[in-house]
This record gives C-alpha cells, sequence and structure tokens, in this order.
C-alpha cells in the first residue's frame, strides 16, 4: 500500500506532528480573538473616536498594510540567511506580543492619530511574525499532506473566527468596546503563549 495514501486515511487523518498542532491552535486563538473585533471597528472608530469616520478606518487599515508589507521582505530575508528554527520561533512570539499589545492599546484610543499610531505597530508585528510563523510551518510540514494540513489550518481558523464574528458585536453591547478589547488582546496573549510549548522541539533543530 502506498505510504501516503494509509497516512491521509481517516484512522490517521489528524494525527499532525506537534509543531503543526500547536502552530493551527495558537491560531486559532489569534485569529478568533480578530474575528471578534473586525465587524465591529469602524463602529467603534465612529462611536469612540473623536472625529472618527470611515475615512480613518481606511486610512488606519492601509497604514497597517503598507506597513506590514514593506518590512516582511527584509524580515523574511534575513530569517532565511540564519540557519535552524531559533530565529522563526523569537520572531514569531516576538510579533505576535506586539500584536496583542496593539490591540489593548484601542483602550486608550480617543483621536484618530492613536488610530494610525496603532495600526503601524500592528503592522510591525504582522511583519515580523507572519514570515517567521510561516517558515517555521513550512519547515515542519509533512510530506505528502501539503494540502491537508493547510486545509487544516484554514478550516479551523476560518471556524473560530466565524463564531467570534457573531459574538463580537454581542460583547461589544453588553461589555463595552473596551472590555472587548480587552477580552481580544489576552485572547491574542494566550495564543502566542502557546508557542511555548514547542520551544524543547526548536532547542533541537
Amino acid at each position: 500500500m502506498d505510504r501516503r495514501i494509509y497516512k491521509v486515511g481517516w484512522k490517521n487523518i489528524l494525527n499532525i506532528n506537534r509543531i503543526l498542532t500547536t502552530l493551527v491552535v495558537s491560531d486559532i486563538f489569534l485569529f478568533a480573538s480578530f474575528g471578534l473585533i473586525s465587524p465591529i471597528f469602524a463602529v467603534f472608530v465612529n462611536q469612540q473616536i473623536l472625529g472618527g469616520t470611515l475615512i480613518v478606518v481606511g486610512i488606519g487599515e492601509a497604514i497597517y498594510l503598507a506597513t506590514k508589507s514593506i518590512l516582511q521582505l527584509p524580515i523574511g530575508i534575513l530569517i532565511d540567511n540564519v540557519s535552524g528554527e531559533k530565529i522563526d520561533f523569537y520572531l514569531t512570539i516576538s510579533g505576535n506580543l506586539l500584536i496583542s499589545i496593539s490591540i489593548g492599546l484601542y483602550i486608550f484610543a480617543t483621536i484618530p492619530v492613536h488610530i494610525y499610531l496603532i495600526q503601524a505597530l500592528m503592522g510591525i508585528g504582522g511583519a515580523i511574525s507572519y514570515p517567521a510563523w510561516m517558515g517555521l510551518f513550512t519547515r515542519n510540514m509533512e510530506e505528502g499532506r501539503e494540502s491537508f494540513i493547510w486545509s487544516v489550518h484554514s478550516t479551523f481558523t476560518e471556524l473560530f473566527s466565524a463564531v467570534a464574528a457573531a459574538l463580537g458585536g454581542y460583547l461589544a453591547v453588553t461589555l463595552g468596546f473596551h472590555y472587548l478589547f480587552l477580552v481580544v488582546s489576552i485572547l491574542s496573549l494566550i495564543g502566542t503563549l502557546l508557542l511555548v510549548f514547542i520551544y524543547p522541539k526548536i532547542l533541537k533543530s
């Protein structure tokens, strides 16, 4: 029997190595936390930020994407020029921590410039963590199961994001925006700290 067919048999369908499993679970927390605020972020800016409009939301998003896009290229080159997976691990942790802190800073935002600065900080965090996370995930991919494992990541992160999106508006109404951002920051932090469990395996790389 083809070993690849056996590997993806139903009996072993979710038998994924520890590093990949931890990376997926970590991203579930991160994606779910973002899912809580994504649907209501524009409402937050409009209602809680002095002078907050949809233009502010658009500029903030542009700042985040531009910052992340520009910085992640040299960071990706740096990662590839360093042997082993330790740099991937440390940068993933560092970037995700920066993102978690950034989300918490929304609690103190009152004017558009605060939104812009926070979005820039999140962009820096994303630029640090994204190529590092992708490096870790790719280097530990199980041969012959690449498409399935990426599907596992996409399925579970999107399902939990969907549930979070449905809850986001309700929590914003019942708890208020500030408490919601605190919850999101904590969930993101939990997702980041889960990566500590793969550290012993990273040390062996």
